[in-house]
């Protein structure tokens, strides 16, 4: 099964916290700037609503005053006597009298660039500042009409005709009816008629220099490309700062939508989309002037409010990052302290618990772990409890299945020695027998000295030699420094027992001196603790015997499976000797249950060699605590 990938709480929760921090912050970047912008185009294009205002209203004061001005000249005497001269001599006469008004009206408003009255019934009368300076002499010659020039097939004045004394305003353009002069003109023309009759006399013309219009549209600043251009009714350009891009077709401009427009302010469209307009009709003229501003342009400033945006957003994500940090830290830190706690639970340690102080769900999850742990405790020291007391019970009905049996042969033994009156040896043997009772009963404890068990060892041996007599020796060898040492009971007569069932039946079969059982105990003290060992010199064990018998000792099979019954491999495991199997299997068991698993009981046997039997056990003295109850395993069951 694949292991699945471990992702850190702490870090899960600080990618959380920058993922949404990151979202908001560049959201709130976002419509700020987004709002900061609208905003700027609001007022960029109120602020420009008003420019435009203020042009009509420049612009329409002039064209105002030019009307102004042809009402005066029209009513004027000397020009409606002028228009009436029947003669060449009387034009001339009435000319020289109308002359100075004109002269006057030119030196009073010098935006004026041209006064021309043409008579229906021939000449015509020219004002204009003159080339040369602007002394009284030169406004009174007066400019020369060109000669190549025909008034009356100019669009100014056929519209002026037509009108029937309603002023005409034409848009921009060149002004060729002044000999050698070619000045960019608006012109205002009217019919001018007879007061009383209303009968047209002539048409006057009024030009108003075009500079001034320029003037006024291009003292007006709209960022950097920002301009103001004028068109009439008809679409016509009046006025347009690249005039000369937009003849020549390199430029063009959205005149349809202007002229369609009832909106004071509209953005483009398509490729258009970054341009806005902002329009204004004229009063006077039916103009419209309009204002061009570029969204790109709204914010003055928008390069330094993009760094400002941008500074702050990289400082508040800073701050997130750091707050993200510190609150994933201060969420995950209980969770890691339980974590810890439970993978110390993991690795057996129930002594552990959980100190969480806060106040929320890890707080109560905390503490329903420690509760948890201390009742799993609880629950493993009764379950550990019930196991060692079974365990007990289990190695108590074992014993006494070995020693019914052997009370059963002693008895048997001493009757047989009563009837043959051997009184000497029915009291050795009856109080061998007390003794070797006393030492197993012992008060009720499972752990006694050395000292004590061999005494116990002894007395076993006492009996067993009564029994066979010549067929059977021992020799006890035990150092004196492990006799006060304490250790399990009842744990070297079962292996003797085996080891001289074993040796007694092999010198039956053999029948001689040479094959007599004799059993040997000894014991020293060694680096781990000390040795207590039972030999024997009987038939001895294969390797393979040997080795299924460690393996039982393991718990890898039962013992009375080992070997057959009729096997004479003087093995300790034979079946056929009561006890023999299990006793050998309860003494390990029982070492193990109260020292632990490293000791217990190991075999050493070569075939016609004899079997040792070595019992490691540790080196605990009389004022040494004793170790806790253990599994077989040596450790908890």
């Amino acid at each position: 099964m694949k292991r699945r990938r471990f992702y850190s709480i702490q870090v899960t929760i600080a990618m959380a916290i920058a993922s949404l921090s990151v979202i908001i912050i560049v959201g709130a970047i976002l419509i700020a700037f987004q709002v900061t912008e609208e905003t700027a185009r609001i007022s960029s294009g109120v602020y420009t609503r008003q420019l435009v205002r203020q042009i009509t209203n420049n612009i329409d004061f002039y064209i105002d005053y030019l009307y102004s001005a042809s009402t005066i000249l029209q009513s004027d005497g000397w020009v409606q006597e002028y228009l009436d001269a029947a003669s060449d001599s009387d034009r001339d006469t009435a000319a020289a009298d109308a002359l100075p008004t004109l002269t006057s009206m030119i030196a009073a408003r010098q935006d004026i660039a041209l006064i021309g009255i043409f008579g229906f019934k021939g000449g015509s009368l020219l004002a204009g500042p003159p080339q040369g300076g602007d002394n009284a002499e030169d406004l009174r010659s007066g400019p020369e009409l060109n000669p190549s020039i025909v008034p009356e097939a100019q669009s100014w004045y056929e519209l002026a005709r037509n009108r029937r004394g309603e002023a005409v305003i034409s848009s921009s353009h060149v002004q060729n009816i002044i000999q050698n002069q070619y000045p960019w003109v608006i012109s205002l023309s009217r019919e001018i008629s007879d007061p009383e009759t209303g009968e047209g006399k002539g048409v006057l013309l009024l030009d108003l220099n075009f500079r001034i219009i320029e003037r006024i549209c291009s003292s007006v600043q709209l960022g950097r490309r920002g301009y103001i251009f004028i068109v009439d009714r008809n679409g016509e350009i009046v006025y347009h700062p690249q005039q000369q891009l937009l003849y020549s077709g390199l430029k063009g401009e959205n005149i349809s939508r202007i002229l369609e427009s009832r909106e004071g302010y509209f953005a483009g469209e398509g490729d258009d989309r970054d341009t806005y307009y902002s329009i204004q009709t004229m009063a006077s003229t039916g103009w419209k002037a309009v204002a061009v501003n570029y969204r790109s342009e709204f914010a003055e400033n928008r390069e330094s409010i993009r760094r400002t945006y941008a500074f702050w957003g990289l400082f508040f994500f800073t701050a997130s990052m750091l707050i993200s940090i510190i609150l994933s830290r201060r969420i995950s830190k209980p969770i890691m302290k339980l974590r810890r706690s439970m993978m110390a639970v993991e690795q057996g340690d129930f002594d552990v618990t959980a100190d969480i102080p806060s106040r929320n769900e890890i707080g109560e999850l905390g503490a329903g772990f420690n509760i948890m742990v201390a009742e799993i405790k609880k629950l493993l020291r009764r379950v550990t409890q019930e196991q060692e007391q079974k365990r007990k019970s289990e190695l108590n009905a074992l014993q006494m299945q070995i020693n019914p049996h052997f009370l059963y042969n002693t008895l048997d033994s001493v009757i047989w020695m009563a009837e043959q009156g051997k009184r000497d040896e029915v009291i050795d043997m009856s109080s061998a027998l007390a003794r070797l009772f006393r030492i197993s009963i012992s008060k009720g404890k499972e752990i006694i000295e050395v000292a004590q068990e061999i005494e116990h060892v002894r007395s076993y041996l006492t009996i067993q030699k009564i029994r066979y007599k010549d067929k059977l020796d021992y020799r006890i060898e035990v150092d004196e420094e492990i006799l006060r040492l304490r250790i399990v009971k009842i744990i070297l007569q079962p292996l003797v027992e085996n080891a001289i069932y074993h040796g007694v039946k092999n010198a039956t079969k053999s029948g001689g001196e040479a094959s007599r059982c004799t059993v040997t105990i000894s014991g020293f003290r060694t680096g781990k603790g000390m040795d207590l060992i039972v030999g024997d010199n009987g038939a001895g064990m294969s390797a393979e015997i040997l080795s299924r018998i460690h393996g039982s000792l393991r718990g890898e099979a039962p013992p009375h499976k080992l070997i057959s019954a009729d096997s004479d491999s003087g093995g300790v495991f034979q079946p056929s000797n009561p006890g023999s199997g299990v006793g050998i299997r309860n003494v390990d068991e029982r070492i193990k249950l109260y020292f632990g698993g490293e000791y217990g009981l190991e075999f050493e046997s070569r075939e016609d060699e004899g079997t040792k039997v070595f019992i490691h056990l540790p080196a605990i003295r009389g004022e040494d605590p004793l170790p806790p109850l253990r599994g077989a395993s040596g450790g908890l069951p």
